[in-house]
């Protein structure tokens, strides 16, 4: 037996992420996501649950961080791989929703608001995230710097995230 053999399983993340625009205006969360517990703006979204697809899993977070109810996605925006300590190959796909209905009203705890910022506005929010691993794939495929569909590679040691690659 090596050691390979008898190392634990760890689960993996898979993340989704929903881009939801109305008119010139982009939806964002409040939350906790500083790497000190501060209380950031980024995009909505969350964990793939067992058993879920990535469109249903979106549908839920959508739901339960802005209380909005999206339809399908209407096209994939970035895909971010990831590789952490804490969360060996980590995914997280971001999509475009053109379709959404209902009232901002959060249910989730962790949720401290939602709104609809101006895209300067809420891109200025977004370059707050600490977490280049978070903020580079966002903040780039809003301002289009990068094209629909763009997967980002970070490998993350301590608070050393490098980017590895990019295509």
């Amino acid at each position: 037996m090596t050691v390979a053999d008898t190392k634990a399983a760890i689960p993996r993340v898979q993340l989704v992420i929903g881009i939801i625009r109305r008119g010139n205006e982009i939806l964002l969360v409040r939350e906790s996501l500083g790497t000190d517990g501060e209380v950031l703006w980024s995009l909505p979204g969350g964990g793939v649950e067992d058993g879920e697809l990535l469109h249903e899993a979106l549908r839920r977070e959508v739901q339960e961080e802005t209380g909005l109810l999206i339809g399908d996605p209407a096209r994939t925006a970035f895909l971010v791989h990831a590789d952490s300590e804490q969360h060996p190959s980590a995914l997280a796909a971001a999509f475009e929703v053109e379709q959404c209905s209902g009232d901002l009203a959060p249910q989730d705890d962790d949720i401290e608001q939602a709104a609809f910022f101006l895209l300067p506005d809420a891109l200025e929010l977004l370059g707050e995230l600490d977490s280049a691993t978070q903020r580079e794939p966002i903040v780039s495929y809003l301002t289009g710097a990068v094209a629909p569909g763009t997967t980002w590679l970070y490998r993350n040691r301590g608070k050393k995230e490098t980017l590895v690659a990019r295509w």
